[in-house]
């Protein structure tokens, strides 16, 4: 018996299974997801076992030295989750099986790991979030009950059945996840639920925890590694049943998947941007394939490929097609801003934002931007003010009077003159968060606001600060960039006003239209979810747009028809599959050397599709200059295994890099 090794550092040549034989002493010990130290070489090396052959490729074996984990930090099912996510992804294996393992992991390697968390420690996160525990469950309009039937029937046959469950805004989503739920737990075994931001779990912790307790645990990003860990191992013990976070709780080591649910399904943060570029959904259906479990995939908006794989019946679609006691949809107002002046908020928006201040109620204004201006520019010369490092325009802001970059962080002060020509004739231009803010204190100064953007909640825990600072009626005006569109659920808010609608409909990306009508729809559906009546103001330059037109209408059937046909003419997803290369490094010359190499290998291996190399929309970033490639056809299989033969065999300087990405969400 051989012991089937994987090294705990990556590089392509040593990607791959090393044997080893195992002592006499270590026999009885060693297992899968033990953690081992390794001849290799003339050096000794971390490494983990990964399996046990009858065989070895080579004659010399060397021994296993000593085993370094005090127990497994994987198992054989999530072995199979990270080779199928390696090859899927054209990941390293090291990279994708880093994911199943506990938090701290990597950290320990070399040294002797601490014991496992014990589940007498200190839970986590449970007085933040202690409310009143209740076992009712809420009655159900028929609707949900077909949809808490339906789910229920595939855990029971556990067929690992994928579902759409189309509703709209305010349709009632989350009891039917809760009343699933509660059968998976009748039935002994776990659930898993994912949100797309951290920023909406702690009202959803409030919920879960109101019916489910101590059976919860979190997991995202903004825990302490040591947070983080303790709910790991309170997930792997048993103690947790139900597992709340963002997208990387989809590896949760849970006992027993009875159901994966995916809120808000349709968004690009399910995808992850670093090796492994994993998407949430597919690793849950792969995880459901192995328990027999249940996938949910929930949204008002789904994604094109998520409706239209159910109207193949690929997915049983389940629809709620009203708000909970018949509840109306707001009514949306558009405002056509080509006839307007200078101000952000148009007359109209104005009004409506008076009147709704007047009555006590509260107001959402949504703007898909950060920063006080968008950019800066000499009225003399034309120059604008871009990133030294990253091929963009610096964002203005106001607070700080500095300039800064969105993507890498390079902020310098704002520039009293033209850098090219030495102008005064300095202007700021386009529209942000701050600004706004100003905009809205100036005509309103009595009013409390709230403003929620990436720089305001940069801090661990201040998503939970704002939510409830907002929930509890401490602000009378949120504003806010895509955050606010997502899953709150505020009594009180009346009035949602959209700046700008058009700010990334025309972004060249073949999904810009999708992700904005997916935008528009969920901020429209903040308003007016409980008693009080709501309403929408849209201000927009482009009131003809189809997506517009079908957004006011609260009509994702009629945007699907529109928007499909353009896929199918295009031959973009759903009737295609992707794969995009990105290939970036410090010298111009050699990313485009490299990038036509490449395409000469990739159109040997696939006939059916090569586009590009061409400059990637933002050319450079941080540094690094950028170019794409862009595979299209529809095998995906036949086109991966032509990337990795492709990969294989070309010659890369180590400045070079080229990442990889399996069906992208990001085309910029």
């Amino acid at each position: 018996m051989f012991a089937e090794v994987v090294l705990s550092r990556v590089s392509r040549g040593i990607d791959k299974i090393f044997h080893y034989s195992i002592p006499a002493e270590l026999e009885s010990r060693l297992k899968i997801g033990h953690q081992v130290l390794i001849p290799f070489g003339s050096r000794r090396e971390i490494g983990y076992v990964v399996g046990f052959a009858q065989k070895a490729e080579v004659k010399k074996v060397k021994d296993i030295l000593r085993i370094t984990s005090e127990r497994p930090v994987f198992t054989r099912e999530q072995v199979e989750l990270a080779r199928w996510m390696a090859d899927y992804y054209d990941s390293f294996f090291l990279t994708a099986l880093r994911l199943v393992m506990p938090p701290g992991t990597k950290g320990k390697e070399g040294r002797k790991s601490n014991v496992e968390r014990r589940t007498q420690e200190k839970k986590i996160l449970r007085s933040t979030f202690d409310v009143p525990r209740s076992t009712l469950q809420l009655a159900l309009t028929p609707e949900q009950q077909a949809a808490v039937d339906a789910i229920v029937k595939a855990i029971d046959a556990r067929t690992s059945d994928k579902f759409l469950l189309y509703g709209v805004t305010g349709s009632g989503k989350t009891e039917v996840y809760m009343q699933a739920i509660a059968h998976v737990l009748e039935k002994g075994k776990s659930a898993i639920v994912l949100v797309p931001e951290i920023s909406l779990t702690p009202q959803l912790i409030q919920r879960f925890s109101a019916r489910f307790g101590d059976h919860i645990a979190v997991l995202h990003s903004h825990l302490t590694q040591k947070q983080r860990a303790q709910e790991w191992g309170r997930v792997a013990s048993g103690e947790a049943r139900i597992v709340l976070g963002a997208r990387s709780a989809v590896f949760a080591p849970v006992r027993e998947l009875g159901l994966v649910v995916l809120d808000e399904e349709f968004e690009t943060t399910y995808k992850q941007d670093q090796s492994p570029r994993y998407h949430a959904r597919e690793v849950a259906f792969f995880r459901a394939g192995q328990h027999g479990a249940a996938v949910v995939l929930g949204s008002a908006t789904p994604s094109i490929e998520t409706y239209y794989r159910a109207e193949e019946r690929e997915y049983q679609k389940l629809v709620l097609s009203k708000r909970i006691d018949d509840r109306p949809l707001p009514p949306v107002e558009v405002v056509d801003m080509r006839k307007k002046g200078n101000f952000l908020l148009s007359g109209r928006l104005r009004q409506e934002l008076k009147n709704t201040l007047e009555k006590g109620e509260q107001v959402i204004l949504f703007i898909n931007r950060r920063g006080f201006f968008t950019f800066v520019m000499c009225k003399e010369c034309g120059f604008t003010i871009e990133c030294p490092h990253c091929a963009i325009s610096l964002a203005y802001h106001s607070e700080e009077r500095r300039v800064r970059c969105n993507r890498c962080g390079y902020s310098n002060e704002a520039p009293a003159s033209c850098p090219r020509c030495h102008s005064s004739s300095i202007r700021y231009f386009g529209i942000g968060t701050q600004r706004i803010e100003k905009e809205v204190a100036d005509v309103f100064p009595a009013a409390r606001i709230l403003r929620y953007d990436r720089d305001s909640v940069s801090k661990r825990g201040s998503h939970e600060t704002f939510f409830a600072a907002f929930a509890e009626g401490k602000a009378d005006v949120l504003i806010g960039t895509q955050m606010v569109t997502k899953g709150l659920d505020v009594g009180r808010v009346t009035l949602v006003g959209v700046v700008s609608a058009d700010t990334a409909l025309h972004l060249p990306d073949f999904r810009s239209g999708e992700h904005t009508f997916q935008l528009l729809t969920q901020v429209a559906g903040r308003a007016g979810r409980h008693q009080l009546p709501g309403k929408v103001i849209i201000q927009t330059h482009q009131p003809d747009n189809y997506v517009i037109r079908t957004a006011v209408n609260h009509d994702y059937a009629a945007f699907y028809r529109e928007e499909i046909e353009h896929r199918r003419e295009l031959n973009y997803p759903p009737f295609s599959r992707l794969i995009s290369l990105m290939i970036t490094g410090p010298e111009l010359k050699k990313v485009i050397r490299i990038s036509e190499d490449l395409e000469g290998f990739l159109k040997k291996r696939w006939e059916e599709g090569v586009l590009g190399p061409a400059p990637a929309v933002i050319p450079r970033l941080r540094g690094e200059w950028r170019y794409h490639l862009l595979l299209k056809g529809t095998h995906l299989g036949k086109m991966r295994r032509a990337v990795t033969d492709t990969l294989e065999k070309a010659v890369i300087p180590a400045e070079v890099k080229v990442a990889v990405d399996v069906e992208p969400m990001n085309m910029l």
